[in-house]
């Protein structure tokens, strides 16, 4: 059995691609920030094959320990905030500097084999972005330049999406240094699905789960509708692993999206579903205020045909999702 370095393991999707990884025979060793989060995340995996690393700075961290003994790692922690006062500070050099800094330190322990965390988002070359009306593939990226994404005139969202073209740049740009290391490169769309990672409080959820909440935590309010594109996060974690065991897709961006996903949709599939939670959810529009509006396409082919994970459609995705938030509720209601 081989051991594989999993960072960002107290994360939504890195608790998922531990439980992914060890599902597969694999020995796990996740990184976490403190010594208190690791002994909150062996709660979730009580299992002898999985272990804790705390690395408590991406960039500044000695990875020597979290490394020894390890094969391959899989490198999903990255900083995420909507909130950026200064782009460069906050969000653009720790993205960066964090990715190269795991790569370095892999590198120099003489392990090959790296899947990389990315996002869809680093994907889109129209002007339009995610509303052209094409399919993107692998050979698409993100048109802002490093001196657009660090001015400060560009809204909090871009400046993330960008913050992930610059570490994935950055790690492409490390293995044609370093030839020897076998990079796969993960880019999937708005992520979703149950709730496995430690945490404390609903007002702590991912930023995609708690658009889900807002529709069903009683408050009524509709958040602002967009179109987006989707995925559920157990399959993203598959991705991850299967792309770990496949040479074929070394030296490759693998997109994962299942489509379009509204509001206007969720909350249909919900009281049709759950109907018990009609009184919890907003008024529903007569209409889509998304109908007709365009969303970009992304090619999956790599992620569904080559390695088989074909995701789960939005009614199944928005249902586990829902199911998940609510047992979570309850548990931090009775704690």
């Amino acid at each position: 059995m081989s051991r594989i370095l999993v960072t960002g393991a107290n994360g939504f999707l890195g608790a998922h691609i531990v439980k992914e990884a060890l599902d597969s025979g694999y020995i796990v060793r996740g990184t976490v920030r403190s010594s208190e989060k690791a002994d909150m995340l062996k709660k979730v995996f009580p299992s002898e094959k999985f272990e804790t690393a705390i690395v408590p700075d991406l960039i500044k961290s000695d990875y020597t320990e979290a490394l020894k003994g390890v094969t391959a790692v899989i490198h999903s922690a990255s900083p995420f905030t909507l909130s950026v006062n200064d782009p460069k500070k906050d969000m653009l050099d720790p993205a960066v500097e964090g990715t190269l800094s795991v790569l370095r330190a892999t590198q120099a322990a003489g392990i090959k084999r790296v899947v990389l965390t990315s996002s869809i988002g680093a994907v889109p070359s129209q002007p339009e972005l995610l509303s052209a009306d094409v399919t993107y593939g692998p050979d698409d990226w993100l048109p802002f330049t490093y001196e657009e994404a660090s001015s400060g005139q560009l809204p909090g969202f871009i400046v993330y999406i960008a913050s992930k073209k610059f570490a994935e740049l950055a790690a492409w740009d490390f293995v044609k240094e370093y030839p020897e290391l076998k990079l796969t490169t993960i880019n999937p769309t708005v992520v979703y699905g149950p709730v496995i990672h430690p945490i404390s409080s609903l007002k702590s959820l991912n930023t995609s789960n708690a658009i889900i909440y807002s529709l069903i935590n009683g408050s009524k309010d509709l958040p602002p509708d967009a179109v987006s594109s989707f995925c559920d996060v157990v399959s993203t974690a598959k991705v991850h692993i299967k792309a770990l065991q496949s040479e074929s897709v070394v030296g490759k961006r693998i997109l994962f999206s299942k489509g379009k996903a509204t509001i206007y949709q969720m909350l249909n599939i919900i009281v049709k579903a759950r109907p018990e939670l009609k009184d919890r959810l907003p008024l529903i529009p007569e209409a889509d205020p998304m109908e007709g509006k365009t969303i970009s396409r992304f090619d999956s082919t790599l992620a569904m045909d080559t390695l088989g994970v074909k995701g789960l459609n939005l009614e199944e995705t928005v249902l586990q999702t829902v199911d998940s938030l609510l047992e979570l509720e309850r548990k931090l209601a009775t704690n």
